[in-house]
């Protein structure tokens, strides 16, 4: 059963294909109402809860994309197609019927000649097939682990790339230690940042933080200094992260749209 509390606003959705369906609205019942990425805040529909296959620090579900459309088409095109079923059922059992009496007019089939023999492949060629069944597949490359440290050019290539959301960046070097307050060289990382996410105006980001309270008044400290630098507040989610944070200042910059 999937844990509801685990799910939160401003988390990104992605399907079973990995495209991105939107980010989370709210959880209403036994439904997820979907804010779809880059359209204004009212233009929402549902998904079930039924349909999440698994939720980390993203949602992901157990059909692709395309298929994750709200659920009033689903019921709209049942409605539709009740009406085709019970044709269907009439023309199926007519068919029945009249191939029942044509059976009986005919009589009893007349025996069937003896089949021909099945051709034997020579060991060559079942040699060959064997070869080719059991040949290995070749393993996928293995993808990077680890988050590459949030800076103005690291981001700005990944917002310029094709690569999905939902990327983590690490903010190990914005604070000194035990402190909560921006170093001189996080100020500067943070100016950068807000300039990045003005060029690119569609992106959202969350500051996750783990580790306790030192590392969530970390997290608010950055979120102001985005906002001083012009970045709407709305793009800008915080609150504890899902998965251990992998950064010395236990806090990440995931992006949650792009």
């Amino acid at each position: 059963m999937t844990d509801r509390a685990a799910i939160i606003p401003d988390m990104p959705i992605f399907g079973s294909d990995g495209a991105l369906v939107g980010t989370v609205h709210r959880v209403s019942g036994v439904r997820i109402i979907v804010n779809r990425v880059g359209a204004s805040e009212t233009d929402q529909h549902a998904i079930p809860l039924a349909r999440v296959a698994e939720v980390t620090d993203r949602v992901t579900l157990d059909c692709p994309a395309a298929d994750a459309g709200p659920e009033r088409t689903a019921a709209a095109g049942a409605r539709r197609s009740f009406p085709f079923v019970w044709l269907g059922v009439g023309v199926l059992g007519i068919a029945l019927a009249y191939g029942g009496a044509s059976m009986m007019m005919r009589g009893p089939p007349a025996p069937k000649a003896s089949a021909a023999p099945t051709p034997v492949a020579s060991p060559e060629r079942a040699t060959i097939a064997a070869t080719k069944s059991t040949a290995p597949t070749p393993a996928a490359p293995p993808r990077a682990t680890g988050p590459a440290e949030a800076n103005p050019a690291s981001l700005n290539a990944y917002l310029a790339s094709d690569a999905p959301a939902a990327q983590r960046f690490a903010l190990d070097t914005a604070f000194a230690g035990g402190s909560a307050t921006l170093s001189a060289g996080g100020e500067a990382s943070v100016r950068g940042i807000a300039g990045v996410m003005a060029t690119h105006l569609n992106t959202k980001i969350k500051l996750a933080a783990s580790g306790g309270g030192l590392a969530l008044r970390r997290a608010a400290a950055i979120k102001r200094a985005l906002v001083a630098y012009g970045v709407a507040e709305y793009r800008i989610a915080t609150g504890a992260a899902r998965t251990p944070a992998r950064g010395g200042s236990g806090v990440e910059l995931i992006v949650l749209a792009k």
